[in-house]
């Protein structure tokens, strides 16, 4: 059997189904009506197979509803501008550029918000519109013992349709309203209307009274929502604060590395030259040939130690490149990249304020403690949510309604003989009596539901409390971490200061003690272990003097992440969405 086959018989097994004639008098189906209700049958029933999923057109918010737009996956920019000769070249602030546009940690961070602004839509649903339709039908053939029924076997058909449309309204009440139809026939001789059709229109507005009289505990999830929204987007800036401060720290690191092999370099020409020395004072018989392992040695040594500075700072320039997405291509991965700040250009003295002002600035713009102030607020209006329902239920109702009824009216003949014509009749004659309100029906009405202990909304303004308590000693926390931050931070400060001017007078002097014992090995006064014994000094003094210069940029990091400055002109934007 092929599928028009199949069709045509479903067609035909569900119009006998729906449409079989009553048999009564003066009632019957009209022919053409019946092929035309099969015909829709079949087609409502057989158009998801008959037509291909594409080819049925989608309404654009259809489309929007189930495909919204969503935040996308961000490229790598920024690195392509910055090779110049096919090499990366990076200073510090270049660097932090970088790291804001294409660090995967702060692109997942800047996440958050996005979560944090479907809460808000979420809370909102509570407002939503719902639509209900219905509709339910019944064929029933009962056999009937008396005369009453009005045939000996009474054959009915009942289909009941319901529209019902319901609402919160954003200014507290609740609307309903509603459409109700019925269309019965049957064979039974005493129904003067057959079929028939009765229509219901109704209406209701309730209004509370006492409890959520304003609608707080339909808005109070919302302006949480609302606040966290504001709070999750502080918390992501002190986060990526935290992430560029750390950034930053790898760049000085790298920059360390980079100039210990500068220093290893110096200490290794300085060793080899004494090597030198040794090999020709050996070469002439003026030095024992066992004496030459000693420089030799130290020769070995420097060169091993030069090496693994080398191969350190190629991992931390990967670090570096991993930051700032260059790991993500092969092209990227095989670019050399250059840092060029020279750490011993330290940031003016005048830049840095002192402490009680520094404190003020950080007190004022640390986005912790603003994140923190405002869960004080999400506490305060918990309680009043937990307080709000611990009042009675008092609802007023306003109600209204109009019926109607339409259908065919049959011939009656009354016990005097006068004959009523039949008078035809539909769904149009039960619409025109209910929208005319010719039967109309209305009313109010007030409920009162007294708690007489609501256990569970003093139990939630208890906890309420406690976290306002709870989120006042956090706020305190916070305000004493950014005390000890910026207080942290100056004192490092003025330690990195006091040891760069020790670590220079070091370096000086250590400069000029190889000098002289370079001068008294010549002059035969003292030995080769003397003059290795004094680069070595040197070498350790060139390195204090560098790890000082370092420690100074780390520090003045620290104290920009301290007074919210280390962000300025980095050009930083957290979008936050907005949500209405």
């Amino acid at each position: 059997m092929n599928n028009l086959s199949v069709a045509h018989a479903l067609v035909r097994a569900v119009s006998r189904l729906i449409l079989t004639p009553f048999q009564r008098r003066n009632t019957s189906v009209d022919t053409s009506a019946r092929a035309t209700s099969r015909w829709a049958v079949g087609l409502l029933i057989l158009s998801p197979t008959l037509l291909p999923a594409d080819s049925i057109p989608v309404p654009a918010w259809v489309s929007r509803r189930f495909n919204p737009e969503t935040v996308q996956v961000s490229d790598v920019t920024g690195i392509s501008e910055r090779i110049r000769s096919g090499k990366l070249n990076l200073m510090l602030k270049d660097f932090l550029e970088l790291v804001l546009k294409n660090s995967t940690d702060i692109n997942l961070t800047r996440m958050d918000v996005y979560t944090a602004a479907d809460q808000i839509k979420a809370a909102q649903a509570v407002f939503d519109p719902a639509v209900a339709l219905g509709f339910n039908t019944l064929r029933a053939t009962l056999p009937q013992v008396s005369q009453t029924g009005g045939a000996s076997t009474l054959s009915s058909l009942t289909e009941n349709s319901s529209v019902n449309y319901q609402e919160l309204l954003p200014t507290g009440q609740t609307a309903n309203a509603g459409f109700f139809a019925t269309r019965s026939s049957s064979n039974s001789e005493f129904n003067i209307v057959n079929p028939n059709i009765s229509g219901q229109l109704s209406f209701s507005f309730t209004q509370p009274l006492l409890q959520n009289r304003n609608g707080i505990q339909f808005k109070a999830p919302i302006r949480i929502a609302r606040t966290q929204l504001t709070i999750t987007s502080k918390q992501d800036e002190a986060h990526i604060a935290d992430l560029i401060a750390s950034a930053a720290g790898q760049y000085w690191d790298a920059v360390r590395a980079r100039d210990n092999i500068k220093v290893l370099q110096q200490t290794l020409d300085l060793a080899q030259k004494s090597y030198e020395r040794d090999k020709q004072a050996l070469d002439l018989g003026a030095l024992a040939s066992l004496d030459i392992y000693q420089s030799q040695t130290q020769v070995a040594q420097r060169a091993t130690d030069l090496v693994q500075a080398q191969y350190a700072y190629r991992a931390a320039l990967d670090a570096l490149r991993r930051l700032i997405g260059a790991d993500l291509t092969p092209e990227w991965r095989a670019t050399e990249i250059v840092i060029e700040d020279d750490p011993s250009k330290v940031p003016d003295r005048a830049s840095i304020l002192p402490y009680e002002e520094a404190l003020t600035a950080a007190m004022r713009l640390r986005p912790e403690l603003d994140a923190a102030h405002r869960r004080l607020t999400i506490d305060d209006l918990s309680a009043r949510v937990a307080r709000n329902l611990m009042l009675p239920h008092l609802d007023l109702t306003v109600q209204g309604q109009a019926a109607g009824l339409g259908g065919n009216q049959v011939a009656v003949t009354s016990p005097l003989g006068i004959t009523t014509a039949a008078v035809p009749g539909g769904l149009p004659q039960a619409l025109g009596q209910v929208f005319a309100f010719n039967a109309p029906g209305y009313g109010a009405g007030l409920q009162l539901t007294l708690p007489f202990k609501s256990t569970a909304a003093g139990a939630q303004l208890a906890d309420a409390l406690v976290s306002r308590t709870r989120d006042r000693y956090t706020e305190r926390q916070v305000q004493q971490q950014i005390i000890q931050d910026v207080r942290q931070a100056l004192t490092s400060i003025d330690l990195a200061n006091a040891s760069i001017e020790s670590a220079t007078r070091t370096r000086d002097l250590a400069q000029k003690n190889v000098e002289a014992e370079q001068q008294k090995y010549e002059l035969g006064t003292i030995t080769a272990f003397e003059v290795l014994d004094s680069q070595t000094r040197l070498a350790t003094a060139e390195s204090s003097l560098l790890n000082a210069f370092v420690g100074y940029q780390e520090a003045y990091v620290s104290y920009q992440r301290a007074t919210w400055t280390l962000l300025d002109g980095l050009g930083m934007v957290l979008e936050t969405p907005k949500v209405n």
